[in-house]
């Protein structure tokens, strides 16, 4: 038994110039290290045309106003077939800006993706790709769709949710795994003892942690994007949580403004650029799992321009303060990690 995969995160096209040439050297790594599989956790790209957001104006976040007022600079349908035609297979995950302007069924019809949610075996391991993008209104469990989830406040139980009919369908599918599973998600799925990494778990983790515990063959990993960060390997039960950095930058927004780290040309372009603070270099991952331990080959790189430090983002009362002191900074990097684990 033994699988090796790419693996990146909140590439962000319509924020950041450079998303075609990140994801080469992604691609390239690929090649190099001969892995089985390629995937990507969200956040990746949605169509250039048709966009239209449906929550209030003033709940319009900067990113998705800018991508509606304006063209995007770079070539997505490049980007998007350099992905899709990979040597190997290529798996899509959808994060919550895939859904900002547009329905899912669009994005699966653009992006060819096997669906929101589906499964697949390789090395002799199962994987689970989950879509964490539904609101719970009045008892229903909605999609993302159009940005409608923007008039709602996070963390106040109303989102994310996996939903009832997508846990149902994953207990099923673990029934019948194979063999040791790993799950891609875009949200956090687990809840551990950090309070910081329990804020950002889904809402029916409790659920989802019932289920995990009951799988026949164990589900030994966990992979999310969605939080710009290495976040570290958080173990709840027998299952490894991983918080996988952005491929390109972490989001800072409109309070932390850093404009010309790339000139005034880019700045006009991809107006959003000025509320990240870029990485220098493509972070990524790529990662080994045989029947003993899962290796993760992490990247490091630098920012561009100010750090998120020198921006001022740790002042008494910010929310970067909080996820500092409880262990996660904002860094440049996905770290190298040996992770041991038992088979059930």
């Amino acid at each position: 038994m033994k699988v090796k995969f790419g693996i990146f995160a909140d590439m962000h096209i319509d924020i950041m110039h450079d998303g075609e040439e990140r994801l080469a050297v992604f691609l390239d790594a690929c090649r190099k290290e001969e892995v089985d599989f390629i995937v990507h956790l969200g956040d990746f790209v949605y169509p250039s045309t048709g966009l239209k957001c449906v929550c209030r104006p003033e709940r319009t976040p900067a990113n998705v106003k800018d991508s509606l007022e304006n063209p995007c600079y770079a070539d997505k349908d490049k980007i998007l077939h350099m992905y899709n035609h990979f040597e190997k297979p290529a798996y899509h995950v959808f994060g919550n800006h895939e859904c900002d302007m547009c329905s899912k069924e669009r994005m699966l019809a653009y992006t060819g993706g096997l669906g929101t949610y589906y499964s697949f075996d390789c090395g002799g391991f199962h994987f689970v790709v989950l879509d964490t993008n539904h609101l719970k209104l009045d008892g229903k469990f909605v999609s993302y769709e159009n940005g409608n989830y923007f008039d709602y406040d996070g963390n106040t139980g109303l989102f994310p949710y996996l939903g009832d009919p997508q846990l149902e369908w994953l207990k099923e599918d673990l029934e019948h795994a194979q063999g040791p599973t790993i799950l891609f998600s875009h949200a956090r799925l687990g809840i551990g003892e950090n309070a910081v990494l329990k804020r950002r778990a889904v809402c029916d983790a409790p659920k989802l942690r019932e289920i995990l515990k009951n799988a026949p063959n164990g589900v030994i990993l966990s992979a999310n994007g969605h939080y710009h960060t290495d976040g570290g390997v958080d173990k709840v039960d027998d299952t490894l949580f991983w918080d996988v950095n952005s491929l390109s930058c972490c989001w800072l927004g409109t309070k932390y403004v850093c404009e010309g780290r790339y000139g005034e040309e880019i700045d006009e372009k991809c107006k959003s650029i000025r509320y990240v603070a870029p990485y220098k270099d493509a972070v990524y991952a790529i990662v080994t799992i045989d029947e003993e331990a899962i290796r993760i080959q992490g990247t490091k790189s630098e920012f561009v321009g100010k750090t998120p430090e020198e921006l001022g983002i740790y002042a008494e009362g910010s929310k970067f303060r909080e996820d500092k002191e409880a262990g996660i900074a904002i860094t440049a990097e996905i770290l190298d990690r040996y992770l041991p684990y038992q088979k059930k």
